[in-house]
């Protein structure tokens, strides 16, 4: 989160996707992602969206 600003609200990807928060409440709402740098950690979380997206009416 080295390029966010100091008092941006940030929200855990994980909450989002088990909904113990909201993501984007806007069109002009910023979502950041911040990848852990891992290449097998990245895929996985890259594979869990597109899965997510597909189950979404």
């Amino acid at each position: 989160m080295q390029h966010a600003q100091a008092d941006a609200p940030v929200t855990q990807l994980g909450d989002v996707l088990t909904g113990r928060a909201s993501g984007r409440r806007s069109l002009e709402d910023v979502t950041l992602f911040d990848s852990s740098g891992i290449g097998l950690l990245d895929l996985y979380l890259g594979l869990a969206l597109l899965d997510r997206l597909d189950s979404t009416p």
